[in-house]
């Protein structure tokens, strides 16, 4: 506890940019009292980058706060804009490397992961063995794993996880089990569209090699498909998400019926060839409701509901 409470007098008066030989002087107590503490490689690294740089730029502070007061009431591409070029402007100052880490949360708010990984990897550049580099080659990775390069998003990640830096440690080893997790959902989702699209493949197939008339539509699909559109109406209403997915589930399902009607109709299968015919139709309808949830980001969701009852 005393180290921590050494460390964070001299993070708040380094962010307070106020006094930086201040906070230097804090960093190097720290560093003398816990040269192997927890925080000690970050204190080194601010101490090392305050001895270079000094007192920051009134006018680049200046300019800095403006960004932040301001960025909410201005499209986010010209707080952007003026963001870096503060980052650009002044290679020296001593907030460059926050700067650098707001601007990638910002483009990668807006699903820009190309311009976030610029200014993330800015920060190895210029900062290489940081521990603002680790933090941004876990945030690169992070993205990677947000657009699905599992690859390499985990390669980053699992460089870190016997990291001698206790934070990079924690983030990678955090990251990792959320990371694992969104590959194993993402292959099931892409195993549910292959066996959706082998089934209504074998379904067409079956029909055409038989002649076999779509119409008239099955009884269960003109009971239900009205029921099921008025049901993914009322909840698109309620959370439009929701709602489409239900619309989704209720089109799809209303095709596979159809399809698979016309083939009973005709190919009468008996026996065990009937019995997989079933268990075929409702993995598919399974994997359609799988994929319509999970291609709408509503797991956590559904899984949740599952767990909390119906009243959630």
């Amino acid at each position: 506890m005393a180290g921590r409470l050494l460390y964070e007098r001299a993070r708040i008066t380094d962010d307070d940019l106020e006094d930086p030989v201040a906070a230097r002087q804090f960093y190097l107590e720290y560093l003398a009292a816990f040269p192997k503490g927890p925080y000690a490689k970050l204190a080194d690294d601010r101490r090392r980058y305050l001895e270079v740089n000094g007192t920051p730029s009134p006018q680049a502070l200046a300019e800095y706060e403006d960004v932040l007061k301001t960025f909410s009431h201005v499209p986010f591409e010209q707080a952007a804009g003026r963001m870096a070029q503060i980052v650009q402007a002044y290679p020296a100052f001593p907030l460059r490397v926050r700067a650098c880490f707001w601007l990638a949360n910002l483009w990668r708010q807006h699903q820009r992961f190309d311009e976030a990984s610029r200014w993330l990897r800015l920060i190895v550049h210029d900062y290489p063995d940081s521990r603002d580099a680790h933090r941004a080659d876990l945030a690169i990775a992070q993205d990677d794993v947000a657009q699905d390069h599992f690859v390499a998003g985990l390669a980053e990640l699992r460089r870190y996880v016997d990291s001698p830096d206790p934070l990079a440690r924690e983030i990678a080893r955090a990251q990792l089990g959320f990371a694992l997790e969104r590959r194993d959902w993402y292959y099931l989702f892409r195993a549910g569209l292959a066996l959706l699209a082998v089934w209504l493949g074998a379904l067409v197939f079956g029909i055409a090699r038989r002649h076999a008339p779509v119409f008239p539509l099955p009884f269960e699909v003109r009971v239900f498909l009205p029921v099921a559109v008025f049901i993914g109406v009322l909840a698109f209403y309620e959370k439009p998400r929701v709602g489409v997915a239900v619309l989704i589930i209720a089109g799809g399902g209303g095709i596979l019926a159809t399809l698979s009607g016309a083939y009973l109709r005709v190919a009468s299968p008996r026996g065990l060839m009937r019995w997989l015919h079933l268990f075929a139709a409702a993995a598919a309808a399974a994997s359609l409701a799988f994929c319509a949830v999970q291609a709408l980001d509503l797991t956590q969701l559904v899984v949740d509901t599952i767990d909390q009852g119906a009243d959630r």
